[in-house]
């Protein structure tokens, strides 16, 4: 009996020397064993719930709870829907700007004014008026603008439109009327540039402000900007009435470009007029040669002009003489100057190009813009406000006053050709 007890305690001893021993000569193993250890202890990787976004632990085994992490991971994001997803982006992003600036325009117009107190846009209407009512507006760029739109409240199927929301559209935040002295002191306070924007058919007082401030702002113009609102009846059915207002409004632009120079003493005057408003233009400037004013106008740029080729041929020589220089964008893709061509039943108009090419002038810089304003389901009658390209190179003008065309912008192409070069292109 003592013999077997001191058996089992010789080998109870032998095996834990043997194991002393392996340890101390495995410092390896014993380092390993620790940190699974310390790796189960401290483990704790976190899982999504499938119906909540609340982070909750996870126990067990370290791989167990890997392999859960991935399952749910993936389970919670694809039963969330693609709109949920984008909202959670959304408010991870840094919210965008309600408002990306304001763009004062000062405004003359030879509308009626209903003068019953306090200047609204509600109270200038497309009724003529014999003499010209001066104002300033303020109009708010919205944090969504994008180069090229004039983002305004949209209407649905059911003819509801949208509530203006200056985050989303271009807002006049505020409206004044102004006395011609006023208007003067104005642009006379510094009165180093002055761009002068004309509108064109189906257009209303507002459209005009916020266009003006469209064109001022994406073409980063710093200098005053003003609009000669002319009375348009704002329909597209209304063009006969809108041909009539412009045929009577040249007396009043004429006169407004006089102040402009004479009086308020504007030492460069850049005249932008697009559609009917460049017969309004021409009709002032014929009267300004007739008179043998000198209105001082540096650049002068027509914009799809609907003016007779007949009348822009005629009356060539004024168009000169009143400017330093003139350029003319036109436009094979115009399709309300197709229309005005057909009614009119002219052989073209000034700012339409035909198969021949476009209507040439010489002294007037033309740069076909056919290929940037090809939008099948569109007018494509404001390329010259809504291309990136066009914008660009009207910025040019505004800002640097660079000509010819293709120094200022090296992508417009030399007509027919660079040895005989009649007009300017842009590239297709």
């Amino acid at each position: 009996m003592r013999i077997l007890a001191s058996l089992m305690i010789c080998i109870f001893l032998a095996g834990c020397a043997h194991q002393q021993t392996s340890s101390s000569a495995r410092p390896d193993i014993v380092a390993k064993q620790k940190k699974i250890t310390t790796n189960r202890v401290r483990s704790e990787p976190v899982r999504y719930s499938r119906t909540t976004d609340e982070a909750v632990k996870c126990s067990g085994e370290t791989f167990r709870c890997r392999a859960s992490l991935r399952h749910h991971r993936a389970y919670h994001y694809r039963s969330r829907p693609p709109q949920r997803l984008r909202e959670v982006f959304q408010e991870r992003m840094p919210p965008a700007p309600a408002i990306k600036g304001v763009v004062p325009v000062y405004f003359a117009t030879n509308r009626k004014v209903v003068n019953d107190g306090d200047l609204s846009v509600e109270k200038i209407t497309y009724a003529r008026s014999p003499s010209s009512t001066y104002g300033r507006v303020e109009v708010s760029i919205p944090g969504v603008h994008e180069i090229g739109q004039t983002e305004t409240p949209k209407a649905n199927w059911f003819g509801f439109r949208e509530k203006q929301d200056a985050g989303k559209h271009f807002v006049i935040q505020t409206i004044s009327a102004l006395t011609r002295e006023q208007l003067v002191s104005a642009m006379a306070t510094p009165a180093d540039s002055l761009m002068l924007f004309v509108h064109g058919y189906n257009v209303s007082f507002q459209d005009a402000a916020f266009k003006a401030a469209q064109i001022a702002f994406d073409a980063r113009y710093k200098g005053r900007v003003m609009m000669f609102s002319w009375p348009s009846m704002a329909g597209y059915l209304d063009y006969d009435y809108d041909r009539e207002s412009a045929l009577v409004s040249s007396d009043a632009l004429f006169d407004l470009l006089k102040m402009v120079k004479n009086e308020a003493k504007v030492s460069k005057v850049i005249v932008i007029a697009h559609s009917l408003g460049s017969e309004v233009l021409i009709g002032a400037l014929q009267q300004a040669s007739l008179s043998g004013a000198k209105l001082g106008i540096s650049e002068l740029i027509f914009a799809a002009s609907d003016v007779s080729a007949d009348l822009y041929l005629q009356r060539a020589e004024q168009i000169r003489g009143a400017a330093d220089k003139v350029t003319l964008y036109a436009s094979s893709q115009d399709w309300a100057l197709l229309a005005s061509l057909k009614k009119s039943r002219s052989t073209t108009r000034m700012g339409y190009v035909l198969k021949t090419g476009p209507t040439l002038v010489d002294g007037v810089e033309t740069i076909d813009v056919s290929a940037v304003g090809a939008d099948m389901f569109a007018l494509n009658h404001s390329t010259f406000s809504s291309s990136r390209a066009v914008l660009d190179d009207i910025g040019r003008i505004l800002m640097k006053g660079e000509h010819p065309p293709h120094d200022r912008t090296p992508t417009l192409r030399l007509m027919p050709d660079e040895n005989h070069p009649k007009y300017w292109m842009y590239p297709k």
